[in-house]
């Protein structure tokens, strides 16, 4: 019996019309209403009442919570890189690339997305090899272009990042690779008979 009363009190209780002045159970106890404050027409607005068209990418500032999610997704591609899924990284770095290119380090956005191109077309190549010693010469052609299109990718994100930030401390390493990156072959080249 005593158990029946406890939960039909608990029952009234949290059901119960509250009275109109009280404040909720989970603001804080003590706290006043936000009092509304009037504006001058040429003060800078709060960032709630910020107007959803200002896009910080737009204006050509940083915004910090994108800057903050643009780190983290830098932690997640070189996690997912030391695991050897360079695809997860590319599109980790990738979704950086495009969404925030005022990004602070967007140099090292650049150097690991043409890093961890390489990185793919390793295994794309071990993959080619190993579908060779499987007499799947198929699929070993398309995973050898693949490998081919990795190398391109790479080259594009170093000379990107040579070009756009000739100050980066990432500069030389990034011309290091493109020095080791086999020349690519033209697509519309014309052989001459031998």
């Amino acid at each position: 019996m005593s158990s029946a009363c406890f939960l039909l009190c608990s029952w009234l209780w949290l059901f119960a019309p509250a009275p109109a002045d009280a404040s909720p159970p989970w603001s804080s106890a003590g706290s006043a209403p936000r009092p509304q404050v009037e504006r001058k027409p040429n003060s800078a607005p709060d960032l709630d009442e910020r107007d959803e068209t200002e896009d910080p990418r737009e204006l050509g500032t940083r915004d910090p919570l994108l800057e903050k999610r643009a780190r983290k997704n830098i932690e997640v591609a070189e996690f997912y890189a030391r695991q050897r899924n360079f695809r997860a990284s590319i599109n980790r770095l990738m979704e950086i690339y495009e969404v925030y290119p005022q990004f602070t380090r967007f140099d090292r956005i650049l150097f690991l997305l043409g890093r961890y191109h390489l990185g793919q077309r390793r295994l794309l190549e071990d993959e080619a090899k190993r579908l060779l010693k499987r007499n799947q010469s198929e699929a070993a052609q398309r995973k050898s272009e693949e490998a081919t299109a990795s190398d391109a990718e790479a080259r594009r994100y170093f000379s990107e990042l040579v070009e756009r930030f000739p100050q980066s401390d990432l500069v030389r390493e990034a011309r290091k690779e493109l020095e080791r990156l086999p020349a690519l072959p033209v697509a519309n080249e014309k052989r001459s008979p031998s």
